[in-house]
């Protein structure tokens, strides 16, 4: 599985973030066409400090030509949303030029929300946060793209078909 190292490394210094876009449709049980990795993380000082790092020491470079470390400040962030439209943060991975993790700067769901209603998946005994199917569904909703927008039915018909969800006998 792509980023199979960037999962274990997430898990193993108890870095809390969740999968988001089309990975998580995968891991839900959607088959959609992705290369990159998207998350939205606790961008507390202290957990988004540990992400950096992590990604620094497995090999990837922000896209864009600054210090990943700006992202530390709340203030950057704003100013980058603000000026340059930036929702998420590019990362690069110079020897394995097809994997990029975006980082979301923002997201319709508060990540303590998205969080408490959390898929775990385990590939390989290492531990992945989904986001779950209702959030991604608002998540794509936002963004209103007609890929979204097609996705959002195929979450639809996930949810139904789970059981307990719409439509199932409790």
């Amino acid at each position: 599985m792509f980023y199979q190292d960037v999962f274990r490394a997430f898990d193993e210094r108890g870095i809390r973030y969740l999968v988001v876009g089309a990975l998580a449709m995968n891991l839900h049980g959607a088959p959609r066409m992705t290369a990159d990795l998207d998350v939205l993380a606790d961008l507390g000082r202290d957990n988004l400090s540990r992400l950096l790092e992590t990604l620094s020491e497995l090999g990837y470079r922000p896209r864009l030509p600054v210090d990943a470390k700006e992202l530390l400040s709340p203030k950057v962030r704003e100013d980058w949303k603000k000026t340059k439209s930036l929702v998420a943060f590019t990362f690069t991975h110079p020897k394995i030029q097809y994997q990029e993790v975006d980082l979301l700067l923002e997201s319709p769901v508060p990540f303590g929300e998205a969080d408490r209603d959390k898929m775990i998946v385990t590939v390989e005994a290492v531990r992945i946060p989904v986001m779950s199917v209702d959030h991604l569904i608002v998540m794509k909703r936002a963004a209103g793209r007609q890929q979204d927008l097609d996705d959002i039915e195929t979450l639809e018909r996930i949810k139904h078909l789970r059981p307990g969800g719409p439509g199932h006998a409790k």
